[in-house]
């Protein structure tokens, strides 16, 4: 195959692409509905917030009423047996006056509730990467195999014209039997490739919901954009300030501390204001007294006051165990900033680096394209041999689908650099959305 066919027979296998077929943006959307890990992550938000209505309710009035019926039946020997009903219907006001660790809980179900939005809006963050990662995995397993199937059908024009020269004698048995060898490998390689791709459309799939008929591919050439800014300190230090998984770790070490303090103040008394009102109708409590009514109205108010003395050390004991959990959280804190320190500057530089590496295969395709002409001109004058050109054009194959290996490494690497500072949104989506289209 000459090398503008080859060239050309490459743009057409890349480019072909569905009249209905759906860019990285639409994809997202519909994952963002049908997720189920991102839905999961937003019933638990959902569930989490209700702590904090839980927590206020323990420093707000507790009215309870009863109300009861009863029918009695009394035996007494030398009188007449006397058959009664009893009423009675009551209610009480219980307010909390002083009541710390039930206070307390309410700061920290406020921590709690700031760790479930830090964790949802992380998994956010999550599934544009992984969604991402899956839209072009599926892209690159159909470069690959719309390679695999240019490289074969190259493979077979060669093993042709091995074939047609050996006949004529200008061509010795091992041309075509390289050229047959080279043609079955990539035959069974091409089935290989086949396999990954609907594997890769599976994994899409399962985040979306539904089967992806077709997928836009990203555009040639690709625009290669620095971080903004380009200082890989001031990266690190934008994570330190906005890292969703940072925010959840420091919302949990508070929390954390303060269960110290409700565990101490078990050791302090409790203050609450109570009062009750109660009605009652009893007939036997009057059997045989003239005007006097069996109903009886009681009501009482006060203040109680609960003063705890001894309580077998179990106070003491939470206060330990407090105070263990504190330090740990502090530690899993300390271990959460590292970590987002370390992948905020690994990404960086998976950025940075790759765009170094984008460039360099570029040069590469280029070059093994220019080999490849050369190699067939020397073959055509006799300086060199078909399994030279065999050569020539694997290494063709080879360069064009590292190339797009490391452009689509290229993007991802920038959602994964914004999602380890924290700042990953939709709109850095839109921007790699941009990048695709028909050229």
């Amino acid at each position: 195959m000459k090398p503008k066919k080859l060239v050309a027979a490459l743009a057409l296998a890349t480019a072909t692409l569905p009249a209905a077929a759906a860019d990285l943006l639409n994809v997202y959307r519909d994952a963002l509905v049908s997720d189920p890990v991102y839905q999961s992550q937003r019933a638990q938000r959902n569930a989490t917030v209700e702590r904090l209505p839980q927590a206020r309710s323990a420093y707000l009035p507790l009215v309870t009423g009863s109300a009861s019926v009863f029918r009695n039946y009394l035996e007494r020997g030398g009188t007449p047996d006397y058959d009664y009903t009893t009423q009675g219907a009551s209610v009480s006001l219980s307010q909390p006056i002083f009541r710390l660790p039930n206070w307390i809980a309410i700061s920290q179900a406020e921590k709690v509730v700031i760790q479930a939005d830090a964790r949802l809006a992380d998994a956010n963050q999550d599934l544009i990467v992984r969604t991402s990662q899956a839209y072009f995995d599926v892209l690159l397993a159909q470069d690959v195999v719309a390679f695999s199937g240019a490289q074969k059908e190259a493979f077979s024009q060669q093993l042709a014209q091995a074939k047609r020269n050996f006949e004529v004698g200008t061509a010795t048995i091992v041309d075509t039997l390289e050229a047959q060898a080279r043609y079955d490998q990539t035959a069974a390689q091409e089935i290989v490739n086949i396999n990954d791709l609907e594997v890769k459309r599976r994994a899409l799939e399962q985040i979306v919901g539904k089967p992806i008929d077709g997928l836009v591919p990203v555009k040639e050439p690709l625009a290669l954009v620095s971080p903004e800014p380009n200082n890989i300190d001031a990266w690190t230090a934008a994570a330190e300030q906005s890292s969703l998984t940072l925010l959840a770790a420091q919302a949990q070490a508070e929390a954390a501390k303060q269960e110290v303090d409700r565990a101490k103040a078990g050791y302090l008394p409790t203050l609450d204001f109570s009062a009750s009102y109660g009605v009652a109708k009893n007939p036997s409590a009057v059997q045989g007294l003239d005007g006097i009514s069996p109903t009886g109205r009681t009501g009482t108010i006060g203040i109680v006051l609960g003063v705890p003395i001894f309580e077998g050390g179990l106070t003491t004991s939470r206060v330990r165990e407090a105070v263990a959990l504190r330090d740990r959280a502090d530690q899993d804190l300390e271990n959460t900033r590292r970590s987002v320190i370390q992948a905020t500057r690994t990404q960086f530089l998976n950025v940075t680096n790759g765009i170094a590496v984008v460039q360099a295969v570029e040069r590469a395709l280029a070059s093994t394209q220019s080999q490849l002409e050369s190699t067939i001109l020397g073959r055509d004058v006799g300086v060199r041999t078909s399994v030279d050109v065999l050569n020539a054009q694997q290494q063709v194959f080879q360069a064009r689908s590292n190339l797009q290996s490391a452009r689509y490494l290229y993007l991802m690497n920038t959602l994964r650099l914004k999602a380890a500072s924290g700042r990953l949104v939709e709109a850095d989506l839109e921007a790699v959305n941009r990048t695709l289209g028909r050229n």
